[in-house]
């Protein structure tokens, strides 16, 4: 199923401040996917700061990844200026998604939808991947909304959707307080507009849903081994270590198992050998670091690895994507001589939304500002 962050924010075209200008808070806040939505804005306006946005996420690492909000047509003209949005949501009377899945330029992106009913629930194209389930109550961000479906339906519908695979996000009306009740129900996130904007500090707002998803559903087990993935600069090094004293495990830094390994640092290995041969160094190590439970924390590029994911799979540890934006990682590690693919910020942000993909398969760890430390207190609190 897809992996979501608890927490999704949505552009609110009534306020003052320009949608581009909301999306780019919200990925400075920390949130790392934002949808788009332009109405009632007209299609020339829409597509100017659809353009801005996706730009700016571009530059950034693709963070916040964005998702366009009915606009199949615009989600077109962004892919083929090179700027295909990370998704597309898609209601009942628009463009169906297995025709928005042909579109040029669009076949790789995200497509989800909303759903109102049991007639909807189980009739969600099987091009979608995530699909709304509400609304939970009224609300006045959309006046066209369905009758709520409250906390029951939206158990049915999330049942329904995770019977499919789908991942159910709950819409419609919902404040922080809707959290639990809304997680516990099956919701995996929470489609905020309303709640998002008027919040003083959004980041805390996303840090507190988090929290609340973790208590609903932890991300890993005691006794479980994990291992931390994400870009170079995120924390995994820093996180690792208090995690595993707080669960009374070992912590391994697989970089620093290769560099004991071959008696030299990881920058002369890529100098001396190439990226290949450190690649293959990642794979022969990982699986002795896997024998027993401990905390073990992966390079930024060991995880696109498809064998690498299958060792972990297979050794029954829990993967987790620490996802810090690319600007703090940046700020932490950009042209360290010591990382020899952190010397060009251009190419660190390319590489960075590259890997996004596979990073995003393991459970999203977000810090929104927080220490390694405090993400380790809430996660071991979970």
């Amino acid at each position: 199923m897809l992996q979501l962050p608890p927490l999704y924010p949505i552009t609110d075209a009534s306020r003052l401040e320009s949608l581009s200008a909301q999306v780019r808070a919200l990925g400075e806040a920390g949130f790392p996917l934002v949808q788009f939505r332009g109405k009632p804005l007209d299609a020339k306006a829409q597509w100017l700061e659809l353009r801005a946005a996706l730009a700016e996420s571009a530059a950034r690492g693709g963070w916040p990844a964005i998702c366009v909000n009915d606009r199949a047509d615009l989600a077109l003209l962004a892919a083929r200026e090179g700027l295909a949005p990370w998704g597309l949501h898609l209601g009942q009377a628009d463009l169906p998604p297995g025709e928005a899945r042909r579109l040029p330029g669009l076949g790789s992106c995200h497509l989800g939808t909303s759903t109102h009913g049991p007639e909807e629930w189980e009739a969600v194209d099987a091009t979608c991947d995530h699909a709304g389930v509400g609304p939970f109550r009224s609300t006045t961000t959309k006046a066209d909304h369905a009758a709520p479906v409250g906390l029951e339906g939206l158990a049915a519908g999330c049942q329904a959707l995770r019977d499919r695979a789908l991942a159910p996000i709950a819409i419609g009306g919902l404040t922080l307080a809707d959290g639990p009740l809304c997680f516990e129900a099956g919701a995996e996130s929470l489609a905020m507009v309303g709640e998002i904007h008027r919040a003083a500090d959004p980041a805390a707002l996303g840090w507190a849903a988090q929290a609340q998803r973790w208590r609903v559903r932890p991300p890993f087990q005691r006794g479980q081994g994990i291992v931390l993935v994400g870009g170079s600069g995120a924390g995994k090094s820093t996180l690792g270590p208090a995690l595993a004293q707080g669960l009374d495990l070992p912590f391994h830094d697989l970089d620093q198992v290769i560099e004991a390994h071959g008696g030299r640092p990881v920058a002369e290995i890529f100098a001396a050998s190439g990226e290949a041969a450190f690649r293959a160094l990642e794979a022969a190590l990982l699986p002795t670091l896997l024998d027993t439970p401990a905390v073990v924390a992966l390079g930024g590029g060991a995880w696109e690895a498809l064998a690498n994911r299958a060792t972990v799979a297979e050794a029954g540890f829990a993967p987790l994507w620490l996802a810090e934006t690319p600007e703090r990682a940046w700020a932490r590690v950009g042209r360290d001589p010591a990382r020899p693919l952190a010397q060009d910020r251009a190419g660190f942000m390319a590489r960075y939304a590259a890997r996004r993909a596979a990073w995003s398969l393991a459970p999203m760890v977000i810090p929104f500002g927080h220490s390694s430390e405090d993400l380790a207190s809430a996660l071991l609190n979970s």
